[in-house]
């Protein structure tokens, strides 16, 4: 029940009833809250899930570190474990704050990448305050598997059940901000580049059936509000270069 009730973070955010949001990688679960999508592909590339499905919504197929629309053309940006995957998070974080006004950035814990590492993952990322207010600490990874040895003790003690009374929330690092993104990346000369995975129509679905049905139960409620407040409105906020 507790992963549940964490799992309605992304519906729960403090957005504006009024406001113009962009996600960036959505996938194949995007916000309900999301007025325009933004993904490199259709198909199931370094994420799992099915092909993304169309609906009502605009879908822009651009990347992150070049998003093809003008300054602060939205509200709120949303980007949910996305900046993990960039090769170039510094170039990605200024594009987040070019396009918007604010937004919600979240990714997997700097300690639980660490110990549960993914090849397409190529940063580790925390949020820190140091009493200056919080700051996003990046550091890019040197190989798809940093430690070996260290993902296999890990996995062997969740396979005991040992960390089952870990909070969900401790394994993803979250991150509101507003004006600008405080961040620093602690080793910018390193190049995490590596080849991408190749596409794959995955059905592989994470989510378990009570957190889908609440999903498209949120979705359709967020589709009615887009249609009352009209669908032109959105389309003409958001004018590509």
């Amino acid at each position: 029940m507790k992963h549940t009730i964490f799992a309605g973070r992304k519906v729960m955010l403090p957005i504006a009833r009024d406001a113009r949001v962009l996600e960036v990688g959505g996938g194949d679960s995007p916000s309900p809250r999301s007025d325009v999508l933004v993904d490199f592909a259709l198909e199931p590339r370094e994420r799992w899930g099915g092909r993304i499905e169309r609906d009502d919504r605009p879908l822009v197929l651009a990347r992150g570190e070049a998003l093809p629309f003008r300054d602060k053309a939205f509200d709120y940006v949303i980007a949910f474990h996305v900046l993990e995957h960039s090769e170039h998070p510094e170039v990605f974080l200024s594009e987040l704050q070019r396009v918007a006004s604010a937004g919600y950035i979240e990714t997997p814990s700097f300690w639980s990448e660490r110990v549960l590492p993914l090849s397409v993952h190529r940063t580790e990322v925390a949020a820190i305050d140091d009493g200056s207010g919080p700051m996003l600490v990046i550091r890019k990874k040197p190989a798809p598997v940093c430690d070996p040895l260290l993902e296999r003790a890990f996995k062997a003690k969740m396979n005991e059940g040992a960390l089952a009374a870990i909070s969900p929330g401790a394994w993803v690092t979250r991150f509101h901000w507003q004006g600008r993104i405080p961040y620093t990346v602690v080793n910018p000369e390193a190049d995490s580049v590596w080849p991408v995975e190749p596409a794959s129509h995955d059905d592989f679905n994470p989510r378990t059936r009570v957190r889908r049905i609440l999903v498209a139960g949120a979705a359709a409620v967020f589709a009615l509000r887009r249609r009352l407040r009209g669908a032109s409105r959105i389309r003409a906020t958001v004018r590509l270069h």
